[in-house]
């Protein structure tokens, strides 16, 4: 049974802000979908002016270019709140959304949500504090993908995973496809360089996890 759109509103950035009553309203104007793996939400180039917050599951958010290689931006998890650019402009979507596994999710369509977020200041400048992370994660992407090797970047991803899990055994709940998506990369060098860090005893591989041997050596790779 999927959950409740107001529990998840609670805890959800600029919903968090309105009182329970305005939750509550904002609730009965969601629409309910549900979504099978590998399932498009939108796609790069479509006018999508929805508000998404999923119930369960993970979507990815990624770019697509001429060439038909594919860019990781995001990734969306359960209660994680995701605002269209097509919501406030009318422009289309820069990234396409795409169902990792089967996920249930709530839409709100930017018509009736606006003008109750617009009146009240607090979710505003919430609004303005989510909008301002989206930018700097995007330019944190950008300085990366720019300036730093495709080994700085995947030493940084499994340091994420890591400090996620904060455990030395990180699960391979990437597949190769998807650290390369997520790195700027093709499969091939991820698997190259997965070889070097275990080579250089970074890390152990196996076939469903890394362990973090070298943290200091791997945290330096990584530039934290």
């Amino acid at each position: 049974m999927e959950t409740p759109p107001g529990e998840l509103l609670a805890q959800t950035p600029v919903f968090c802000k309105l009182n329970q009553r305005e939750r509550a309203d904002i609730g009965n104007l969601a629409v309910w979908k549900r979504y099978a793996e590998g399932e498009f939400l939108a796609h790069q180039g479509d006018v999508w002016p929805y508000v998404l917050v999923p119930a369960d599951g993970q979507i990815n958010v990624h770019k697509l270019s001429s060439e038909g290689r594919s860019l990781g931006a995001l990734r969306l998890g359960a209660g994680q709140v995701f605002w269209s650019p097509s919501v406030f402009d009318g422009g289309p979507l820069p990234a396409a959304l795409e169902a990792r596994q089967t996920c249930e999710v709530y839409l709100w369509h930017r018509d009736p949500l606006l003008p109750r977020v617009r009146a009240n200041p607090e979710a505003m400048w919430d609004l303005c504090e989510l909008l301002i992370q989206r930018i700097r994660q995007a330019s944190d992407m950008v300085e990366d993908l720019a300036f730093q090797p495709v080994a700085h970047r995947l030493a940084r991803l499994l340091m994420k995973q890591y400090q996620e899990t904060a455990d030395v055994h990180v699960s391979r709940s990437l597949t190769l496809d998807e650290m390369a998506t997520m790195i700027g990369t093709t499969p091939v060098m991820v698997c190259k360089i997965l070889s070097r860090f275990a080579g250089e005893g970074f890390i152990k591989v196996s076939r469903t996890e890394f362990e973090i041997i070298e943290h200091n050596k791997l945290e330096q790779m990584a530039g934290l």
